[in-house]
């Protein structure tokens, strides 16, 4: 089944984030970067006394950076997208749902936007039912809504730019709804603070289905088309060739690798 404009929308992002992907490892574990992570290692008193300034924990250093890599720009692909979608499905401009909250110079960007007077008439009957049939209510002028794929603020700022968020979209008469598309990731604490803020949380399933039923996107289904997820697959693996096969890893491993080779004859 040919893919929709969202659906080939999608995969443009997609493209673009498995290329970064690449270029990322390809950086992060050549030789140039990894001596040089290495030097700052070997500068750092501390670091030095505590054994940290070898090549294993440049490794351990590295991997975490590709981790954080990996997280963020399958965030993205859950920022953009969906607001792709809501602006096709109601027939909206850029500027109708990417909006600014708060005063000006210090104002916040808002992922999605969906004032009432924005949308045809019809529309605002459409969004209200999906927002009810979610158990969200309605202020009055429509909706504002953050996405995170992961939610794991670790850091105060992050979580009072959230509560500000909240005040703004309130003050503008728009429900503040708050989906999280990753069920593995919530901190339980912060999303507390943040409901009694004003926010409404969809996490997981409840936030995939929210947003098919708001716009008509499963992300997930896009991904699991048999042309799609054999293309993801090898541009992964080309991914982890290039970590894999790098300077950095054969240097952290060097001294490893036979009594790795033995544990698992052992086992």
């Amino acid at each position: 089944m040919p893919l929709n404009e969202t659906e080939k929308k999608l995969m443009e992002e997609l493209r673009h984030h498995l290329r970064g992907w690449q270029e990322k490892a390809e950086n992060t574990f050549s030789r140039k970067t990894f001596e040089y992570e290495l030097s700052q290692l070997e500068s750092d008193p501390l670091y030095r006394d505590f054994g940290f300034s070898n090549n294993e924990y440049v490794l351990i250093r590295s991997m975490g950076r590709i981790s954080i890599s990996i997280g963020r720009r399958l965030g993205e692909l859950y920022d953009k997208i969906p607001r792709f979608a809501v602006q096709a499905k109601y027939d909206l401009e850029h500027d109708d749902v990417a909006l600014k909250m708060g005063p000006k110079g210090s104002q916040l960007n808002l992922d999605i936007g969906i004032p009432y007077r924005r949308l045809h008439a019809e529309d605002v009957e459409i969004v209200n039912s999906v927002f009810e049939d979610h158990s969200i209510p309605p202020m009055g002028s429509g909706y504002g809504i953050e996405i995170r794929y992961n939610f794991n603020p670790n850091d105060s700022s992050r979580l009072r730019k959230d509560v500000s968020m909240a005040n703004y979209l309130a003050e503008a008469n728009l429900t503040p709804t708050y989906l999280v598309f990753s069920s593995i990731s919530p901190r339980n604490e912060a999303i507390d603070r943040l409901k009694r803020a004003g926010w409404h949380f969809l996490i997981g399933d409840d936030a995939s289905s929210f947003m098919y039923d708001l716009c008509g996107l499963d992300v997930l289904s896009v991904l699991e088309n048999p042309d799609i997820s054999k293309e993801i697959q090898a541009e992964i693996n080309k991914m982890y060739e290039g970590i894999f096969l790098s300077y950095g890893f054969k240097e952290a491993t060097k001294n490893w690798a036979p009594r790795i080779e033995y544990a698992y004859v052992s086992i």
